[in-house]
């Protein structure tokens, strides 16, 4: 291995491995939004509002294949950091390989599932006629490109969990600046409408996995493939599914949470869904930190609990949180006040500025308590603790989001309970994990704090 780019977290000073390790994810995190906001963008200013609203309305839909691929992910990633901490390089071995098949696999599968119900996972979220065809079109296309998401999340989780965090960025980088291009190439000039922003999408994802397997493969001698090699490990599949799927449920009951509130935004004017989605991917830049830090978290502890430094976890896991909720709050202070330019960015009809930025103002802030759900529930997988994250997240940002909606636009049917809803939810979901963190007795017993 390039012992150049390559970070091992538990040797060093704590916070300059941090850093080393941080700003590579955090750039690629920057260009991943960019690369869910790209589809947005160029609908927004090529086509028309209408169509806007048709992307956005579907956006709950797609996040829910991407949200259990992030599990997964998770899961493969703790693995790798545990036996990478621990030098157990045939373990290691086999769950790169598992994990690579399992991605291309499971990808297919929801691919499927994903084309069979797509007209009830639309009716879930009241689209309305106006917007429904090109929204179906855009959906059932986007979705062939589940089986590449997937494989490129397994792959960078992979990559981080050995200490490499360059590798990922670059290829993000080639594939956001692919995605622009042939987004606007489909759109603006063959005319394929949103069925061009969504092929954009899988060609760039497809050319993404492309390298990072390669690189995978260069990495070690060791990772190669071979046709024996096409298998899945069954004792580390259910390993990766014990660690993976409550993170994965989480995920995916936020994303069915969130279906249903479009559900009720969706009941508004075609301005008001598309400005909402709009402030979505904008309020998204301030997750960017704790989303960075967080993955680092979970890197850092299970590569240092695997090598037994417990007092460096101690201190990582501190210098995260400070580090995180920093970033957030300055992130957050720039987006609250140029709301309006960003929101513009996506289109410049006075209503859905407006309504974005508005929207925008309201959640942004929400996102500095999150910052410390994100980043004790990562310490808290790395650790091996799938279950009590999921039961803090879905509790804060499922149930009471969703009761909050429902029940506020049946006795008053107003914006501010759309507005709201983000905010508390996330508040509430930084509240329980700190406590949780700071006083539950298994935290101490798994050396996450003294």
């Amino acid at each position: 291995m390039d012992k150049k780019k390559f970070v091992d977290l538990t040797e060093g000073v704590v916070w300059k491995q941090l850093l080393r390790f941080v700003w590579p994810i955090t750039l690629a995190n920057l260009f991943q939004q960019l690369y869910g906001m790209t589809n947005s963008m160029i609908v927004g200013n090529y086509m028309s509002s209408d169509a806007l609203s048709s992307v956005s309305s579907t956006q709950s839909i797609c996040n829910i294949a991407s949200f259990f691929f992030y599990g997964i992910s998770t899961a493969c990633g703790i693995l790798v950091s545990n036996y990478h901490g621990a030098k157990d390089k045939e373990n290691l071995r086999k769950t790169i390989h598992t994990g690579l098949v399992m991605g291309v696999a499971v990808g297919v599968i929801i691919t499927i599932l994903g084309e069979i119900f797509c007209d009830q996972l639309m009716g879930l979220t009241n689209i309305r006629d106006s917007i429904y065809e090109n929204a179906e079109i855009y959906l059932r296309v986007y979705m062939l490109g589940n089986a590449a998401v997937f494989l490129y999340n397994i792959s960078f989780f992979i990559m981080r969990s050995l200490g490499d965090s360059r590798d990922p960025l670059y290829y993000l980088m080639i594939s956001s600046v692919m995605n622009v291009v042939l987004g606007i190439a489909f759109v603006k000039y063959l005319n394929m409408g949103v069925v061009g922003t969504a092929l954009a999408s899988i060609i760039s994802q497809l050319l993404v996995d492309v390298l990072a397997i390669r690189a995978l493969f260069r990495m070690d001698p060791g990772f190669r493939m071979t046709s024996k090699d096409l298998k899945m490990d069954m004792h580390l599949v259910r390993r990766m599914m014990s660690l993976g799927i409550p993170a994965s449920i989480q995920n995916m009951l936020i994303a069915l949470s969130n279906m249903v509130v479009q559900s009720q935004v969706n009941l508004f004017s075609n301005e008001f869904i598309a400005g909402v989605g709009v402030a979505e991917k904008v309020a998204a830049w301030t997750q960017i930190p704790m989303q960075s830090i967080s993955t680092i978290g979970t890197s850092y502890v299970g590569q240092n609990l695997g090598a037994r430094k417990y007092e460096r976890v101690h201190e990582g896991i501190k210098m995260c949180n400070t580090i995180a909720t920093i970033i957030t709050t300055a992130l957050a202070g720039i987006i609250f006040i140029f709301a309006e330019s960003f929101v513009g960015l996506f289109n410049e009809n006075p209503e859905v500025i407006k309504f974005g930025a508005t929207m925008t103002r309201y959640s942004v802030f929400g996102f500095i308590p999150l910052t410390w759900s994100h980043i004790y529930n990562g310490c808290c997988r790395g650790a091996g603790n799938m279950k009590v994250p999921m039961i803090i997240a879905v509790f804060a940002q499922c149930v009471f989001k969703f009761i909050f909606v429902t029940v506020g636009l049946k006795i008053r049917f107003d914006v501010i309970f759309v507005y709201l809803a983000t905010t508390l939810s996330f508040a509430l979901a930084g509240i329980l994990a700190t406590i949780y963190f700071h006083t539950s007795k298994w935290t101490k017993e798994a050396h996450l704090r003294p």
